[in-house]
């Protein structure tokens, strides 16, 4: 601080902050403090025993375990709650309420005044305040409570009760260290366990005014302390409180005096902009909560009449609108430490949901009784116990008057309805849930997907029949699924991508391929490594290729989507798939995913979403296939000897003028393999190079290298057969020569008379 009367002046007009009220309400909070936690006494009459043992404990008895749940007032409730009690234990509650409201600035000094009066009224001795300390509440206050102060005044309350009654619990040397020591302070308030976070901080600002600053949020308090570290704080101590500490006595060194930290140019160096991930009331959201069987009662009726939607929230204590998620997720895990871990983190995740991505104006949805009811949310969030522990995290809600019947909701919105979880987001179906609630006519669902018709253009390109490749179509509309399957060489791959492309735009149309090391991560989604600030390594959920697909077409549902496995045989299918296994079948429900949050919407399959497979026979047969594969797809034989693929090769050397030689060799070859899942597909044959090579150098180089080494793989280990004297090109040409001979030697043999000239047999006439 500097020197100097003028400094001096500052410091008499101002305290924490640099506001004129920080200095009367420190004053005021701190000797409350030392007469109540650590003396018997009492701030408005300091010669009377006030905050006694045996009056917290009837306050304890009288509003701590019996919260007056009715739809009155506070000080209404209040004076019901205190009624009967004597003049001391009276008194003791208009403390806790200046010990409560004396800080904030939300709650406007007269109106601060005349609550706790109307207090110590309800007394048959009511006392008067004294001046200093009603200046101290008209002054105004240090901080803004929020919406703590007001909703949650009841539950800050009880617990200001609750650690006034831990004090006194304690050795007098405890709590004279406690009343010297801010850190021994904070240590013994900690050990009264609550929601109020707020209440707890503003409890340590007034105790130890010069050492925990007036900021009851803890992400304002983080980031004040990330954002002025580096200048201000040459020791970081790893404690917030003390760094905090640090901070602000640098900077009131620095600056001759007290700063306020909320105001420029302060402001600006600590606090972040304001994060936009979650849903804001600014957008309206939809939800749903169940309430059709809370602990065995249809609450939606009582939702009803009461104008409201609540959770049980059963097990978790009093919280208030300040608590942070990191914060909730210790409430949720210490209150709920007997249920399993993943119990722990569905209740937290309902919770934050609740409490936090929830706002006035969204729109929630129930089921009951085979009704869908609709309400539109009006109110924050509120703790209030509740007598039957059924209701305990409550919002008001104002509920259309017409439900709707079940038959009557769309499938997709029903299969969402349908997901386990106490709250869901359905904001991708707000504006069909709307229409629903509404009565109005529902928005144009999207028009089921329309695949094309197979055209003669597509089987000319293809080289197959237009009757094969409309049964292609009619599967893929039916089925949504297929499967091609047959030899190397048959164009299974080239199919699909013809086919793909004919029924979507070539965009629209995603390929991978199986293998024995691909696995569900790939595929779908998994968590990989991502380089982080500091060089540290995090881990991301990464998007697979088939989730990136569901996003578009989810995106765009009147456009089809096609998703081709090359090879998917050669992966492990139940690990690749997973849980999709389900949806491929039945498109129509929803699952959770392996890998996402539990607040996560559950999954289901677009129906604009394609999948075309190939599979090659020669590396496993198709009897091998897993059972629930083959039930979810529909299988297309391309075997070389069968139709459609035995006329491709002939088709397309007729097409391109070719001779048609290569048509009757490639037929040749595949009548000396007995094993259809190893005869050789046209593919091998439909090269330009091959068809036009007059001296045929490129058709025996294709011969030795691909056709071949084909061959005597299958031929493995059986010494009866001369893969080359069997398969070989001499002996396949001599073999079409022979034919080709005795095919002329048919054609100039002479005709025979099969006339009947006997003239036993002759016909008389």
């Amino acid at each position: 601080m500097n020197s100097g009367g003028e400094a001096e002046l500052t410091e008499v007009e101002v305290g924490t902050f640099a506001r004129k009220a920080s200095v009367a309400v420190e004053a005021v909070g701190r000797r409350l403090i030392e007469v109540g936690f650590v003396g018997d006494g009492s701030l408005l009459t300091p010669d009377r025993p006030v905050w006694t043992l045996a009056n917290l404990d009837v306050l304890e008895r009288d509003y701590v375990d019996k919260p007056d749940t009715g739809g009155d007032g506070f000080f209404d409730k209040l004076k019901r709650q205190l009624a009967g009690a004597s003049p001391t234990v009276v008194q003791l509650f208009a403390e806790l309420l200046i010990l409560n409201v004396l800080p904030i600035i939300n709650v406007g000094g007269p109106l601060k005044v005349k609550q706790v009066r109307s207090v110590l009224e309800m007394s048959s001795e009511p006392v008067d305040l004294p001046g200093d300390v009603e200046a101290a509440l008209l002054g105004g206050g240090v901080f803004h409570g929020g919406q703590a102060f007001t909703t949650y005044r009841w539950a800050q309350l009880a617990y200001l009760i609750q650690v006034a009654r831990h004090f006194k619990s304690l050795p007098e040397q405890r709590r004279s260290d406690a009343l010297a020591d801010p850190l021994v302070f904070r240590e013994e308030v900690g050990a009264v366990p609550s929601g109020q976070v707020a209440q707890r901080h503003s409890l340590l600002y007034l105790a130890f005014p010069h050492f925990f600053l007036p900021i009851v949020k803890l992400e304002h308090r983080t980031a004040l302390r990330d954002g002025l570290a580096a200048e201000y704080l040459s020791e970081p101590s790893g404690d917030l409180d003390v760094d905090l500490a640090r901070i602000y006595g640098a900077i009131t060194e620095a600056e001759g005096g007290h700063v306020d930290l909320y105001a420029e140019p302060w402001i600006s160096r600590w606090q972040k902009p304001a994060s936009s991930t979650e849903p804001t009331d600014q957008v309206q959201h939809a939800w749903k909560v169940h309430g059709s069987n809370v602990k065995g009662q249809d609450m939606v009726p009582i939702w009803r009449t009461k104008q409201s939607v609540s959770l049980a929230a059963s097990l978790l204590r009093p919280i208030d609108p300040y608590v942070t998620r990191d914060e909730l997720k210790a409430f949720v895990d210490e209150d709920y430490r007997s249920s399993g871990y993943a119990a722990r983190q569905e209740k937290f995740d309902e919770f934050y949901t609740f409490l936090k991505r929830m706002h006035p104006g969204d729109l929630v949805v129930t089921i009951s009784q085979g009704m869908v009811y609709f309400g539109t949310v009006t109110g924050p969030a509120e703790f209030t116990p509740s007598s039957d522990g059924r209701s305990n995290l409550r919002r008001s809600v104002k509920w259309f008057e017409h439900p709707c019947p079940w038959s009557d909701v769309p499938s997709d919105i029903a299969a969402r309805l349908s997901a386990q979880g106490e709250v869901l987001d359905l904001s991708q179906h707000l504006e069909q849930l709307l229409a629903l609630a509404e009565r109005r006519p529902q928005p144009p669902s999207p028009v089921e997907v329309h695949l094309p018709d197979a055209t003669q253009e597509l089987a000319d390109r293809i080289h197959v029949g237009t009757d094969w490749l409309q049964d292609c179509v009619e599967l893929l509309r039916e089925r949504r699924q297929i499967i091609f399957y047959g030899p190397p060489g048959t164009g299974k791959t080239y199919i699909a991508q013809q086919l793909a492309w004919h029924v979507t735009d070539k965009a629209n149309v995603k390929l991978v391929q199986f293998h024995p090391a691909y696995s569900y991560e790939d595929f779908f989604e998994g968590f990989r490594p991502q380089g982080e600030a500091g060089g540290h390594i995090g881990f991301t959920l990464k998007a697979g290729p088939l989730r990136s697909l569901v996003d578009k077409a989810a995106e765009n549902p009147e456009a089809a989507y096609v998703l081709i496995i090359d090879e998917i045989n050669r992966g492990n299918l139940p690990k690749i798939f997973g849980e999709l296994y389900f949806l491929l079948e039945y498109r129509d429900q929803a699952i959770d995913l392996m890998y996402s949050s539990d607040s996560a919407e559950p999954f289901s399959l677009p129906k604009n979403i394609f999948v075309i497979g190939t599979m090659n026979t020669a590396d496993r047969s198709i009897a091998l296939v897993d059972a629930a594969l083959r039930r979810r797809f529909a299988f297309l034989p391309l075997h070389p000897s069968e139709e459609p693929t035995s006329g491709i090769l002939r088709s397309w050397l007729a097409a391109n003028g070719y001779d048609t030689t290569l048509a009757d060799l490639h037929e040749e070859l595949n009548a000396r393999i007995s094993d259809s899942d190893f005869k050789i597909g046209p593919s091998y044959f439909m090269r330009k190079k091959i068809a036009t090579d007059p001296t045929g150098k490129a058709l025996e180089l294709m011969w030795r290298t691909d056709i071949l080494p084909l061959l005597e793989e299958h031929h493995f280990g059986d010494r009866n057969v001369d893969v080359p004297g069997r398969y070989g090109l001499p002996a396949l040409w001599k073999a079409l020569a022979a034919k080709s001979a005795a095919a002329v030697d048919d054609e100039e043999l002479p005709v025979l008379d099969t006339g009947d000239d006997d003239a036993d047999t002759a016909d008389p006439h």
